[in-house]
């Protein structure tokens, strides 16, 4: 019963939706927005952006051999590739993949191997969706899928005979006109704004597409508006959205530039802002730090952009408006979190942080599973998920307000976060953690203090520290240390006030791949002694450098 019930609430759910999808596709289908698409047939391309992310061969190889792995989805075509459309789920990450068309990237690594997959794989796309697919259509698939046809034209083009780069080229064009009439319907304010840059970006390497261009400018325009702050950071607060939005912004830029039209004075410093906060979360290997649902990600679309900043713009150790201070001394980076981090459908990481030494990683945050089953996500948002307090009760204080402040002097660097802890009783408490990173970075100390918090809070109270992958580390006999091992050969030494430390099991999945098995190291307020009557705990601790002990 219960069962018949939730699936009826299910199609209620569905049927306003489905009534809209129907209509969307009759209309689409129909002559008269058919003739709306109709429009100059272009013969080359004025522009070919570049596309700084690395092909990765050996994902290149597996995908001509018909075999797709993505997230938790695994797709065999069994050597047809052609099949591919047919067998993909209609949604998911998968289908996003394979409709962005981003495996063109991956192809360009195989040579003239990869142009054979490359058209083959066209043509049966042309042959399933050229005319109008309310699946294959969506704004934000054509807007990515343009910009890598754009990126990687030569592949489908190079020595290709008339008729077929005819076809190709005029189905460019009329999924470009089509982008300009619906990028406004893009589900997500990150979406709209990357499918009208990405509307621009056709716009400028197709000739006679110049309108829709300027359409698309004008909607990144406003989006621009809404959703970058005042220090140049997307809204979503995510290292691998603020790359790819700078990215894209300079691909504008350039496309713009190359055709001999005037940039507008917004985008230009709307490149440097967003390009600078994008080296703010670079680290010494290359990479980001990860935060907020964020990757390491591409090296080398990183470095793209660190050196397309002007001097002047470099980033600073504060991003004010995006709530991220970095401390950095020798060879040491600290990055914490102090964003607000309320709402739905955010990583709870406020207080957390990121450290490296030189081009290791030593503690991280886990990452996001936004390419896998709904249940990583969901533990990957949570707070015990990141290198800061949680609490492992249901019944735990909920977190407030949040403040932070700084201080720098010849000895070290002081950052000092502080958040509301609300008990739901009248009597609140709250939350303290300051970090010292001392002059040359061979320690790191901190200080948490928690205060105001009935007795079951305290005992549910959990700071943890996330290792990366690539760190060995060990417990000491007393418990009362670790010891931990970076890939350089350097050596660290995690102590405490604790009475007992615990070295527990975790999973990385900033990579961006599947998760990979890591440790981390779990301090317990229990094991602190409390002080006064109001049971407040200050817990200490230490990372140092061996050599600098």
């Amino acid at each position: 019963m219960a069962g018949a019930m939730k699936r009826q609430e299910q199609v209620a759910r569905a049927g306003p939706r489905d009534v809209i999808a129907r209509v969307q596709k009759a209309w689409g289908e129909s002559p008269f927005y058919q003739a709306r698409l109709k429009g100059p047939a272009p013969d080359r391309l004025l522009f070919q952006p570049a596309d700084p992310f690395t092909p990765d061969k050996e994902f290149a190889h597996s995908f001509a051999r018909g075999r797709l792995a993505f997230g938790d989805a695994l797709l065999d075509c069994e050597g047809e590739l052609g099949r591919i459309w047919d067998l993909v789920e209609p949604d998911g990450p998968m289908n996003a993949f394979v409709q962005e068309f981003s495996w063109l990237r991956h192809l360009e690594a195989l040579g003239e191997d990869g142009q054979t997959i490359a058209r083959t794989l066209m043509k049966a796309w042309l042959d399933r969706y050229e005319k109008w697919s309310s699946e294959a259509w969506n704004p934000y698939f054509v807007s990515e899928r343009l910009v890598q046809l754009c990126a990687h034209a030569p592949l489908l083009l190079a020595r290709a005979d008339a008729l077929w780069r005819s076809r190709v080229l005029a189905s460019m064009a009329r999924q470009t006109r089509h982008l300009a009439h619906t990028a406004h319907r893009a589900e997500t304010g990150f979406d709209r704004l990357m499918t009208a840059l990405g509307l621009c970006v056709a716009g400028y390497c197709l000739p006679g597409c110049e309108g829709p261009a300027e359409r698309g400018l004008e909607m990144a325009r406003r989006e621009l508006r809404l959703q970058l702050r005042a220090d140049g950071g997307h809204v979503s607060r995510n290292p691998s959205r603020q790359l790819r939005l700078s990215v894209r912004l300079q691909t504008v830029l350039q496309g713009i530039e190359s055709r001999g039209f005037q940039a507008p004075g917004f985008l230009r410093h709307t490149v440097m802002r967003a390009s600078a906060m994008t080296a703010f979360f670079r680290c010494a290997d290359g990479k980001l730090a990860v935060f907020n649902g964020g990757y390491e990600d591409d090296g080398r679309a990183v470095l793209a952009i660190h050196d397309a900043i002007d001097p002047e713009s470099a980033p600073t150790g504060f991003a004010r408006h995006s709530g991220y201070h970095k401390l950095t001394t020798g060879r040491a980076l600290v990055i914490a979190d102090t964003g607000d981090d309320s709402g739905p459908r955010r990583f709870r990481s406020a207080g957390s942080i990121h450290f490296s030494s030189g081009r290791s990683r030593l503690i991280v945050n886990c990452g996001s599973g936004g390419h896998r089953a709904p249940a990583w996500r969901k533990a990957l948002e949570k707070r015990g998920a990141h290198s800061v307090l949680s609490f492992d009760d249901a019944n735990a204080p909920s977190f407030g307000a949040i403040s932070h402040r700084r201080a720098e002097d010849a000895k070290g660097q002081l950052l000092e976060f502080e958040r509301q802890l609300l008990n739901g009783q009248g009597a609140d408490g709250r939350y303290v953690r300051r970090l010292y990173l001392a002059a040359g970075g061979g320690d790191l100390r901190g200080e948490e203090l928690l205060e105001g918090l009935a007795r079951e809070g305290l005992k549910a109270a959990v700071w943890r520290f996330h290792l990366h992958p690539s760190v060995r580390a060990s417990l000491a006999r007393d418990r009362r240390s670790v010891i931990l091992l970076l890939p350089n050969k350097e050596g660290w030494r995690f102590k405490s006030n604790a009475a007992a430390l615990n070295l527990e099991k975790s999973a990385y999945c900033g990579a961006g791949g599947a998760p990979v098995a890591a440790e981390q190291i779990v301090m317990k307020a229990a094991n602190i002694a409390q002080r006064g009557e109001s049971g407040a705990v200050t817990a200490r601790w230490a990372l140092r450098r061996l050599d600098a002990v």
